[in-house]
C-alpha cells in the first residue's frame, strides 16, 4: 500500500472517487452534500493498492478548529487495518503542525473506531445527511493555559 498526501483540489478526484463508493453508493449519502467548501483548501490523505485509490480522509482548518473528516475505506479492503493505519498518519500530521485539539463528526456506529484514538464525544446525537452523528475530540498536545 502507498500513502500519498493532497494539498486541496491537487488530485481531489482520486480522494472523491473513494468518498463517493463509501459515502454516497454504499451509504445513500446525496452526492451535492459529498463535497463541500472545506475540500479545496484541505490536505487529503489517499491511500493506493497498485495505484489504485481504495482509502482515504482529510484534515483541515474550518475556521474555528481543526478536524478530521471523510475517512473511509473502500469496502472490499476493509478489515486489513487500514482504516488504523489511515488516522496514525492523519493524527502524526495534525500533531506535527501543532495541533493542540483535533475534532470530528463521527457517525455512531463508528465511534468506538474513534475512541481508540483517544477521541471523547461531546454533544447531542446529529442528523448528518440521513446518518447520526456525534462531535469528539482529541487533545493533542496539552496547552500551557488548560491547566490554569
Amino acid at each position: 500500500m502507498d500513502y500519498k498526501w493532497i494539498n486541496g483540489k491537487a488530485g481531489f478526484n482520486e480522494a472523491f472517487k473513494v468518498r463517493k463508493a463509501v459515502f454516497v453508493e454504499e451509504q445513500k449519502v446525496p452526492e451535492f452534500l459529498e463535497r463541500d467548501e472545506f475540500d479545496d483548501h484541505a490536505q487529503h490523505l489517499l491511500v493506493y493498492d497498485n495505484d489504485i485509490p481504495i482509502a482515504t480522509g482529510r484534515l483541515f482548518n474550518d475556521g474555528n478548529h481543526f478536524k478530521l473528516g471523510r475517512i473511509c475505506v473502500l469496502k472490499p479492503y476493509r478489515g486489513m487495518e487500514l482504516g488504523r493505519s489511515l488516522m496514525e498518519r492523519l493524527l502524526e500530521k495534525a500533531q506535527g503542525a501543532g495541533v493542540e485539539r483535533l475534532y470530528l463528526d463521527s457517525q455512531v456506529s463508528a465511534i468506538g473506531f474513534y475512541r481508540k484514538f483517544g477521541f471523547k464525544e461531546y454533544g447531542n446525537t446529529f442528523d448528518d445527511a440521513g446518518i447520526d452523528h456525534v462531535s469528539m475530540v482529541k487533545i493533542c498536545r496539552p496547552s500551557y493555559f488548560s491547566n490554569l
